[in-house]
């Protein structure tokens, strides 16, 4: 009675090994005849030693056939998915919860210190020439954009082509309440005393754009209209105020302005701001250099009958400026860099040649030159304001130069100088008289 139990024990544990051996190995059933049948085969018939080199070869060719097709297809898609990106005048729009996890990473310790030192100096330069009535003096004591950096591309971002120049365009929005800007102003009459004016948070949003230049050697980068601005501004007391905490009328208001038309005549297409990536650092800082200006010729300066300065069409298909009257005028550039200005000879004529050279103080590591163009009149004496282009300039950390400007159709035109005294041609059209 024992044995029949114990046998129907280890047969029931048998089973249940079995089972459990077939949910694990599904083919183990098919392979124990199959190790029969190569059984026979060697046994009875011929053996292994002579049939299976040529089987494993048989399933090598496969195998490699089967690679090296799977390996031609994923290039195909490589080579296809590139042509598209570089021919398909619009891609598909792509999330960028990366980028904005990586700007977050990286804001604290890299990016906030730089921007701020950058901004500051422009802050510092827009406040000597713009101040409210009742401010006589204002002071710049801090400046930190604290630790929230802006969200890039919310809505996904997308390539364009422009022309011939590629295009990424991404949302932006910076909406932070952690920066801190502190000002020192002296208040003018009828106010007596100093205070202390805060931005303790600001709103931006716009669309961005970014466009390499130079083979990927830098990024320019600007808003395709003007974004949306808001500050958050307090006032306190500096010392000597008359009411404490008062709020001054305007400043809000005037900072919001100013703040707007700094982005308006810097970064607001067609104007853009650079950002250079080096393939090398050496540490070179620039505090100032002379820069050699030669202005060479214009052409197709076009005439017009009309009483005012027109535009035409060129032969060449491109905007020219007309000249207000339909004799051959006399003209003549002005060249500007920071408060220095110098001025060409006049020359006759709708293409004309000046071949005039200046040599002018930049300081900094950029700087901007103007070229404005001006028309004599008959007599000689008086002139008259046509247009302008300019010139921006960057000094890279590499010890080269960038030189970009906009081009025909809002278009980029983009030189680079691998050292110092280099030179660099550029041909840059004259922008629209109704932008000016």
């Amino acid at each position: 009675m024992v044995k029949k139990k114990l046998k129907k024990l280890y047969g029931r544990d048998a089973r249940e090994f079995f089972n459990q051996v077939m949910v694990e190995q599904p083919l183990l059933p098919f392979l124990i005849p199959l190790g029969l049948f190569a059984w026979f085969i060697e046994r009875w018939v011929v053996p292994f030693s002579n049939w299976v080199p040529l089987a494993a070869a048989v399933w090598a060719t496969i195998q490699y056939g089967r690679i090296k097709r799977r390996t031609t297809v994923e290039d195909l898609n490589k080579r296809w998915k590139h042509l598209i990106l570089n021919t398909t005048p619009t891609t598909p729009i792509e999330p960028c919860e990366w980028l904005n996890k990586l700007l977050l990473e990286v804001w604290p310790n890299y990016m906030e210190p730089k921007l701020s030192k950058r901004f500051q100096s422009t802050v510092e330069r827009r406040l000597k020439n713009r101040k409210p009535k009742l401010i006589d003096k204002i002071e710049l004591q801090e400046f930190s954009l604290g630790s929230c950096p802006p969200t890039l591309g919310d809505q996904g971002m997308r390539w364009i082509t422009s022309g011939d120049q590629q295009v990424m365009c991404l949302g932006f929005d910076w909406n932070s309440h952690e920066m801190s800007v502190m000002f020192l102003a002296k208040l003018a009459k009828p106010l007596i005393g100093t205070c202390r004016i805060v931005i303790n948070s600001i709103h931006i949003k716009g669309d961005l754009l970014l466009s390499p230049i130079l083979d990927g050697e830098a990024i320019l980068y600007s808003f395709e209209s003007t974004p949306e601005v808001r500050i958050g501004v307090a006032f306190g007391s500096g010392g000597s105020q008359a009411i404490p905490g008062m709020e001054l009328p305007g400043v809000s208001t005037w900072l919001v302005k100013l703040l707007t038309e700094t982005l308006g005549k810097t970064m607001v297409e067609p104007r853009r701001l650079c950002f250079s990536l080096p393939s090398v650092d050496l540490r070179k800082r620039a505090v100032g250099g002379v820069l050699s200006v030669t202005v060479v010729s214009a052409s197709n300066l076009c005439k017009s009958t009309a009483n005012d300065i027109g535009n035409c069409q060129s032969s060449n298909g491109g905007a020219t400026y007309g000249i207000a009257d339909n004799k051959v005028s006399q003209t003549f550039v002005e060249v500007e860099v920071g408060n220095l200005m110098r001025k060409t000879s006049t020359s006759k004529g709708l293409n004309p040649t000046w071949n005039s050279t200046f040599n002018m103080v930049l300081h900094g590591e950029t700087g901007i030159v103007k070229f404005l163009l001006y028309e004599l009149d008959s007599g000689g004496v008086k002139f008259n304001y046509l247009t302008s282009c300019e010139i921006k300039v960057k000094y890279v950390h590499d010890g080269s130069t960038i030189f970009w400007a906009i081009g025909h159709n809002s278009g980029v035109v983009a030189k680079h100088t691998e050292h110092c005294g280099q030179e660099v041609g550029m041909v840059v059209p004259f922008e629209d008289i109704n932008d000016i």
